[in-house]
């Protein structure tokens, strides 16, 4: 067996380095000068207790409520039912873009897209930033289809995707399903739009029957804004 030895010379050496050291510069600057800044801008488990900074409104108006309870072992914002909550961030950082995620838990009997016969629109949830609806949707813990992932539609035959369409997981109920292991299901809210100036994010909901907290809810958990420059 014979091996062919190559010899290297000093000078050789060094046009190696600085070449794999050009090579290194330039992929550097390449991938990473353009990628986007990002500031969390809120953050919150719902573990710590009573400042969330939420308003949270009835059909009477603003409530003196924290509106924290415990479920699946953690801490959640929540339950509500034909409820109306607000979150105002006025001082942020600059920025072109924003990033909403949060956990939503879906409790109990919601129905999907099924219309009550008194009632002109099916159970609703709705999230919007700074007045912009960009959710409105419908969930099924039952038999009935749902509009989630996709918008409710009015105009027409709603989006009929099955029940716990997109749900990352299921839990006990927490009133009228409690003890049924697919009595409230989880999802995975996110969002990303363009986006300057102040925040607002504002959630709500219109549920039938009236008054009717042990029959259908939600809550929130582990909620993230990201304020986001894309140069």
């Amino acid at each position: 067996m014979y091996f062919t030895h190559i010899k290297t010379t000093p000078q050789k050496k060094r046009s190696a380095i600085w070449l794999t050291m050009v090579l290194v510069s330039c992929l550097l600057h390449s991938c990473f000068k353009d990628l986007p800044e990002k500031s969390i801008i809120y953050e919150n488990d719902f573990e710590n207790g009573k400042n969330h900074l939420f308003a949270i409104y009835g059909t009477g108006g603003l409530l003196d409520s924290t509106k924290i309870i415990s479920f699946n072992n953690s801490k959640v914002l929540g339950r509500f039912n034909n409820n109306f909550i607000v979150l105002n961030l006025d001082t942020i950082p600059s920025h072109n873009a924003v990033k909403v995620e949060f956990d939503l838990y879906i409790h109990d009997k919601w129905e999907g897209n099924y219309i009550y016969p008194a009632a002109t629109n099916p159970d609703i949830w709705q999230m919007s930033i700074n007045g912009n609806s960009v959710f409105l949707t419908t969930f099924s813990n039952g038999m009935n289809s749902q509009s989630f992932p996709d918008n409710f539609n009015y105009n027409g035959n709603p989006t009929n995707n099955k029940a716990f369409s997109n749900s990352w997981g299921f839990f006990p109920g927490v009133c009228s399903n409690m003890g049924q292991m697919n009595g409230s299901s989880w999802y995975k809210i996110q969002y990303t739009t363009s986006h300057t100036g102040a925040f607002q994010l504002a959630i709500n909901d219109v549920l039938y029957p009236a008054n009717s907290l042990c029959l259908k809810s939600w809550s929130i958990d582990n909620i993230r804004i990201t304020a986001i420059t894309y140069k």
